[in-house]
């Protein structure tokens, strides 16, 4: 009887730390398949692999993830065949993914469901960035150009965007601009000030970069203690309140990943040792709504969702889960997780395998590849053992969760619900107001900052009615920056809101 159980039999990484030159600036295809040449070899088969390869995904590059978006050094036109070019394959099929953090779990459930049902026979699923060597190369006026023409098949997934034009009016754009509207809602619910949220965070992400300290393919091997992280300084200065800039994904990094997923049948021909088989037991994926249409911006229903389906269709507890990897753009990105499993962010056991997106490095979408990769090769040292991947892309906008484990699953891989989507479909939204007049109260902010100085504040308000309004400071309302500036909590206070050409403008004086 056929044996197509999905199993991911190898991975590989890649980290480019040297000093620059035009002789080493590798485009991050090049990094990607030095990932992939690792995998290729970890897997320990008895023949080459590459020839078996019949599907490649390539996790969509971060400078892809805006429409129009192009790198200034070029690219290939179809980055997977150009992959499969430097690796000696020949896929059937090249995938380049959709925008989003969640890609790299939601395409290992992909490959599962499609390995299961005899429709793939070996697939690579590979991402990396070189956003370090651009930037550097373009700084010393290298003269590079990745630029690659490549006939072949691609299911190019496009991008999507992930605001509506009311949340670009207002800012709602970039993730150093959003996160820290989710980060003051939550800490809010919490009853802690700014003040004693840094400290918490501090604490939190203290522990991350001793992770990635001693991780051989972090880009940023520096422990960050706490004190460190809870003081803002010139190395550590704000971005948008209340994050300093060691507590945000860093994005100038030069890493790959990348895995490899066949059946327990294609293993065997191929001899690949049982001791490389890691199992993904179960698995969900969920997309949220805009983010001004959400209700409760301290918390994560999707997460809610997705992380307690997929427990407990492993019937296990989060306590019973030995290595995991949360999501860690942000530290809202852990705490909400947390949260949303029951877990206490406190606990002794560490909540990355990697070191984090601050510290390992903020990979763009293709980080999770590397903390899927870390993680099976964790499982492989430790088969009796259980490990979790939290995926999250966009705006906490969409979750891909796996439970893995060396041990064969008791019922075969599977969606741990496939009516989640339905069913966080179903819940309230927000009530929107686009032209808002008159006073209501602030639900949560961020003070935007450019080399130091406040430049923009952002609110999100209810009127005493309970509907929603997205606001800006007015660029002339030096007050109003100030306040934002303080110590004073400004969750809850009443302040003014007046529509003004495309956008809503907030002031605190009332008069």
């Amino acid at each position: 009887m056929a044996n197509t159980t999905p199993i991911l039999v190898a991975s590989g990484q890649y980290v480019f730390r040297d000093v620059l030159t035009a002789d080493n600036a590798l485009a991050p295809v090049d990094i990607a398949a030095e990932a992939a040449k690792v995998a290729l070899a970890s897997a320990q088969a008895n023949t080459p692999l590459a020839a078996h390869i019949d599907t490649i995904a390539y996790i969509r590059g971060f400078i892809d993830s805006i429409p129009g978006g192009a790198c200034p050094l070029g690219a290939s036109n179809n980055v997977p065949r150009s992959l499969a070019k430097r690796i000696g394959a020949d896929p059937q099929n090249a995938i380049y993914g959709r925008e989003g953090g969640h890609s790299p779990q939601r395409f290992v459930n992909e490959f599962a469901e499609k390995i299961a049902a005899g429709e793939m026979t070996m697939g690579l699923i590979a991402g990396a960035e070189a956003t370090g060597i651009m930037k550097q190369a373009l700084k010393a006026g290298l003269p590079l150009d990745w630029s690659e023409q490549v006939d072949g098949q691609l299911d190019d997934r496009g991008c999507h965007l992930l605001f509506t034009d009311y949340e670009i009016n207002h800012g709602i754009t970039f993730p150093t601009q959003v996160y820290p509207l989710f980060e003051n809602a939550w800490r809010a619910r919490h009853g802690l000030s700014e003040a004693a949220h840094r400290t918490l965070a501090s604490k939190l992400f203290a522990k991350f970069s001793e992770v990635a300290a001693s991780n051989p393919y972090s880009q940023f091997p520096t422990v960050r203690s706490e004190a460190f992280l809870n003081e803002v300084s010139k190395e550590n200065y704000w971005v948008a309140r209340p994050y300093t800039k060691w507590m945000v994904a860093q994005d100038a990094v030069n890493q790959g990943a990348a895995l490899l997923m066949c059946s327990v049948d294609k293993a065997i021909e191929l001899g690949i040792p049982e001791s490389q088989w890691v199992y993904l037991h179960s698995y969900a994926d969920v997309d949220d709504r805009w983010v001004s249409e959400r209700p409760d911006l301290a918390v994560s229903e999707t997460m809610r969702l997705s992380l307690n389906a997929v427990l407990g269709s492993v019937g296990k507890s989060i306590d019973q889960i030995d290595i995991m990897d949360i999501y860690s753009c942000f530290p809202i990105a852990v705490l909400a997780a947390c949260e949303a499993m029951g877990l206490d962010w406190t606990t002794d056991k560490p909540l990355t395998v990697t070191g984090g997106l601050p510290f390992f490095g903020g990979a763009g979408n293709s980080y999770s590849t590397h903390a899927i990769a870390s993680l099976t090769d964790a499982l492989r040292s430790k088969p009796q053992d259980y490990g979790l991947i939290t995926a999250n892309g966009g705006f906490l906008s969409k979750q891909s969760v796996g439970v893995y484990s060396a041990q064969a699953p008791a019922k075969p891989c599977h969606n741990a619900d496939p009516n989640l989507q339905a069913k966080f479909n179903a819940l309230p939204r927000a009530e929107l107001v686009e032209q808002a007049e008159g006073v209501g109260s602030i639900e949560t902010y961020t003070l935007v900052y450019n080399r130091g100085v406040a430049t923009l504040g952002m609110v999100v308000g209810r009127f005493d009615d309970g509907r929603r309004f997205l606001a800006n400071t007015d660029a002339e309302d030096e007050s109003s920056l100030a306040t934002m500036a303080g110590e004073t909590e400004l969750i809850g206070r009443k302040v003014r809101v007046h529509h003004k050409a495309n956008k809503n403008i907030v002031s605190f004086n009332l008069d």
